[in-house]
């Protein structure tokens, strides 16, 4: 098992330009930020990264492409509670 901590590497998106986000974590969960330090997930719908938000814990979709700036109020080096990391690594873990 390998862990990245903040190493910066460009990602394809369906729908948009290669980007460039740091990563933080390992094969069974990471998360990603732009390189001002905003939290992201990959939107299916927009094809794209987008900026995330909490919601009970966990990262959803703001909507809002990394083309533009973050939502209103969004703080940077948001993270998901250790209860949904833990969830989604035991997920991907058990997948293996």
């Amino acid at each position: 098992m390998s862990a990245i901590f903040g190493e910066l590497l460009a990602f394809s998106q369906e729908k948009g330009p290669e980007i460039k986000l740091r990563v933080y974590g390992d094969e069974f969960y990471a998360r990603y930020e732009t390189e001002d330090g905003y939290s992201v997930i990959y939107d299916a719908k927009l094809g794209q990264f987008a900026y995330a938000l909490l919601q009970n814990g966990r990262f959803v979709s703001s909507g809002i492409d990394l083309e533009k700036s973050p939502p209103p109020g969004t703080e940077p080096h948001l993270e998901e509670s250790n209860e949904v990391r833990a969830a989604k690594a035991e997920s991907r873990f058990s997948r293996k």
